[in-house]
């Protein structure tokens, strides 16, 4: 009994295992259609052979390229050294190494992880050509059909070459001939044993490989891909041992490989598709690049230390980003930041001026107060009672900022912001006043906004794009639109007050000396030192902005990138025009006795000495009256007088 009992359970078991098995080979074969999961798309990889060209503003200068290199272009010990590095057994499996998955596996669960890649150098074509990153076993599954099928179809040639095309060396660099020009600036049919070996090294981890930062970690497994190739019966050992004492120069990064980031960002945006879909798809763009700005603002940077420096010049008129330079070791697109006091202007003064609560000469009471349960403080605790709210946004006073967006409202404020580019819907506290924002802000956007300002309250989509060909086909052409997002007088009301603090300001060391030039810095920081600075600044023809990120805690606004920003403003950017002034702004003298002893804006008589007199800026409507006539809004902004409030950490812009 027992026996039989035995042998049924033998029976089922070994069936069982057979379902398992046939289940396993039915998922795994490409021809059997499973719902959800891709297919093969021979265009994708056709298109591989397809390339990307960037040309600068003028149309003639390329700024990068995509090119195809064709794979009888390269040395046999080029092709053996990702060959050793990547799938050794290449030629010998169809298109999946069962021997490397089972080892790994074994490895991965000696070491309770799952560190072991085991994919084939046709499983990376497809993962980079039709799939995600994402660690699943779905994906997985997909990848092994698809590789199979790909076997089925292509030589292993073929494969090798369109692999080689496709991979990505970091920096904003794909393929391997766009590799050997940028790296070692030859051909890839001048690679040496070493070189080759080197670009097979940086495809494993191009950050930890990074030729500029990591040449350490990247020659250590230089060292190793030759050992394996010596191993492999690739090299002899005289071409190893001449291979291990060859000297590589690393050649230095290109001027524009920065904007080259920017440009390829906002076309994978405006086409919807991926990175490899745009260096492979025959297209050519034409963006706003200033060549001789941008090199110019790279040396610029060059003499600049920091964990990452910034800068990108606008064109007012058009909206057109001309310049955009990164000295950054990673992609650049992506860097959101505190804006610091920078966003004051956006989220503060210009909505109060816009609601019509406050002038330039509109006294404000700049003393500790507190907010509830927040507590906000000037930098240094330094305070100075009643102050203009032109002296209070030159001098970035935080207490007067706060104020005006407790007075504004912060909804109203967030809506205004949003109209200027810059998005605030998670952000729901005063904080909101000194950058205390959940996400925080691209330079793009930040600068983007001020240009807002010199355009006299338009805003225009800035963009690093003209238009976009494919197949010699127009696909995308920029829009030319603008929308109205605040008054002229608001505008021009901003652009008095920090052309003051470009020329008395946090700002002064732009050294502004006319109407040609308005600024702002920011600062943020923690209790361990400032982390990030900002100047942004503009004429009515350009607007520049520079953010440093530091960890040293020594930097502020008013410093580097204030010193950056004049600099290439000074060689560049500063031209005769001046901002305009709308007719309905009238310049008006006021009893300076009554408003430095009374905080009132009273209309200066006749009689009044000159001595006792100050000029401000009105609107037409909101004109001063005689003492025995004023409004309430003359008086001043008194019910700011408030001893309950608080406000955030000012970080000395």
């Amino acid at each position: 009994m027992r026996r039989s009992v035995f042998k049924a359970i033998k029976t089922v078991l070994a069936a069982l295992s057979i379902v398992a098995v046939l289940s396993v080979a039915l998922i795994l074969e490409p021809a059997v259609k499973i719902y959800g999961y891709a297919e093969l798309d021979v265009n994708r990889l056709n298109n591989i052979k397809k390339s990307l060209v960037i040309y600068g503003n003028n149309g003639a200068s390329r700024l990068e390229t995509a090119d195809f290199t064709p794979i009888d272009r390269l040395n046999e010990y080029t092709i053996d050294a990702f060959l050793s590095a990547e799938d050794k057994r290449f030629y010998d499996h169809e298109g999946i190494d069962y021997a490397r998955i089972l080892s790994a596996v074994i490895t991965d669960v000696k070491d309770r992880s799952f560190s072991q890649g085991a994919s084939t150098i046709t499983q990376q074509l497809i993962k980079n050509s039709h799939l995600s990153n994402q660690k699943n076993l779905s994906r997985k599954i997909q990848e092994i059909r698809l590789s199979r099928a790909v076997e089925r179809i292509y030589g292993k040639k073929d494969i090798l070459e369109m692999y080689l095309n496709i991979l990505y060396f970091g920096n904003g660099i794909y393929g391997i001939g766009n590799a050997a020009r940028n790296f070692f600036g030859k051909n890839v049919e001048k690679l040496s044993v070493k070189e080759s070996a080197m670009l097979a090294s940086i495809i494993n981890n191009p950050t930890r490989y990074n030729p500029y930062n990591n040449y350490e970690n990247l020659n250590k497994r230089t060292d190793l891909i030759l050992k394996m190739m010596r191993s492999n019966g690739k090299l002899s050992e005289t071409q190893y041992e001449h291979a291990l004492a060859e000297q590589i120069t690393i050649k230095a990064m290109s001027l524009y490989d920065k904007y080259k980031y920017f440009v390829m960002d906002e076309a994978c945006k405006i086409l919807g598709c991926t990175e490899e879909y745009l260096l492979h798809g025959n297209i050519k763009i034409y963006c706003n690049c200033d060549f001789d700005l941008q090199s110019k603002i790279a040396n610029c940077l060059s003499r600049f230390d920091a964990r990452c420096l910034q800068v990108i010049v606008i064109e007012n008129n058009s909206g057109r980003i001309i310049a955009h330079e990164a000295k950054y070791d990673g992609d650049p697109c992506n860097i959101i930041r505190s804006p610091g006091s920078t966003i004051k202007p956006i989220v503060c003064y210009a909505p109060a001026l816009e609601k019509g609560l406050i002038l330039p000469i509109t006294p404000i009471l700049d003393e500790k107060t507190n907010f509830g349960d927040y507590k906000p403080s000037n930098y240094k605790n330094k305070y100075n009672g009643w102050v203009s709210c032109k002296y209070a946004l030159k001098e970035s006073l935080n207490i007067p900022a706060v104020k005006l967006l407790d007075y504004v409202g912060l909804d109203y404020a967030k809506e205004f912001a949003s109209k200027m580019g810059i998005a605030t819907s998670e952000d729901e506290g005063l904080s909101l006043a000194l950058g205390g924002m959940k996400y925080g802000v691209t330079l793009k956007q930040l600068a983007s906004a001020y240009s807002i300002f010199a355009r006299g309250g338009m805003k225009k989509d800035c963009s690093y794009i003209k238009a976009i060909y494919m197949d010699d086909k127009l696909i995308y052409s920029a829009p030319e639109n603008s929308e109205k997002v605040m008054s002229e007088d608001t505008a021009y009301f901003i652009n008095e007050m920090l052309n003051e603090c470009a020329k008395t300001g946090t700002a002064k060391r732009l050294n502004a000396k006319d109407f040609v030039l308005a600024a702002k810095t920011g600062t943020v920081g923690n209790d361990k030192g400032n982390t990030d600075a900002y100047c942004i600044a503009y004429t009515p023809d350009h607007t520049i902005g520079v953010h440093v990120m530091q960890t040293d805690g020594n930097i502020t606004g008013g410093g580097m990138p204030t010193n950056i920003a004049k600099e290439l403003i000074m060689s560049d950017i500063i031209r005769d025009k001046t901002f305009d002034i709308p007719s309905n702004i009238v310049k008006m003298d006021i009893d300076a006795i009554q408003y430095h002893n009374d905080q009132k804006i009273v209309a200066a008589k006749k009689s009044l000495p000159k001595k006792d007199r100050l000029t401000a800026s009105f609107s037409s409507d909101r004109l001063p009256q005689p003492a025995d006539e004023r409004s309430d809004y003359e008086k001043g902004l008194e019910f700011f007088d408030m001893n309950n409030f608080t406000i955030v950490d000012s970080f000395g812009d």
